[in-house]
């Protein structure tokens, strides 16, 4: 039984293919309020989603280390936020993985990459219940009213076009 739930254990943690499936309560509606939520920062202290919900748009990346996919997209939402961080784009990585913060800092570090974006530490997986994540990667994006507009899970080389679409849409830039 013990060898059965480890299995189980390694096979969630560590899929084969390219999304991660977590635990999850029900995803918010689109159209619906934000979650808030306060959760510790991957270099320290802790971030509160709060403040800034209602005053600008907010992109979620709910990831982890083993997630193949996670990390192809990165880059792609490092990019978006770059472009859009000055219009009121706030990017927030959300990381899943349940070991010590140690191995993630060394993951970040190691990346060919900067992520440019705070962190946050999920290891309780207590904020991806909040917005009913179960499977990774997954994008989530907050208009600057506070509502949720867009939901997408996993993803694939041109998600971003429409990522970026949804970006624009929640700082009211023309497109």
């Amino acid at each position: 039984m013990r060898r059965l739930l480890c299995v189980l254990a390694f096979a969630l943690l560590v899929p084969t293919s390219s999304v991660a499936l977590f635990g999850s309560s029900e995803k918010p509606e689109v159209g619906s309020d934000a979650p808030r939520f306060i959760a510790p920062l991957l270099e320290g202290g802790d971030l509160d989603i709060g403040p800034m919900i209602g005053q600008k748009a907010i992109m979620l990346d709910f990831w982890s280390i083993y997630c193949v996919s996670c990390v192809q997209e990165m880059p792609t939402l490092v990019d978006i936020h770059n472009r859009y961080k000055d219009a009121g784009l706030e990017t927030i990585g959300v990381d899943l993985d349940s070991f010590g913060t140690k191995r993630v800092v060394k993951f970040v570090q190691g990346l060919d990459f900067q992520l440019s974006y705070p962190i946050v530490v999920d290891k309780r997986r207590e904020v991806a219940a909040k917005y009913g994540v179960s499977v990774l990667p997954t994008t989530i994006i907050i208009d600057k009213t506070g509502k949720v507009i867009y939901y997408h899970v996993g993803y694939a080389p041109g998600d971003e076009v429409e990522i970026e679409e949804k970006v624009k849409e929640a700082l009211g830039v023309n497109r």
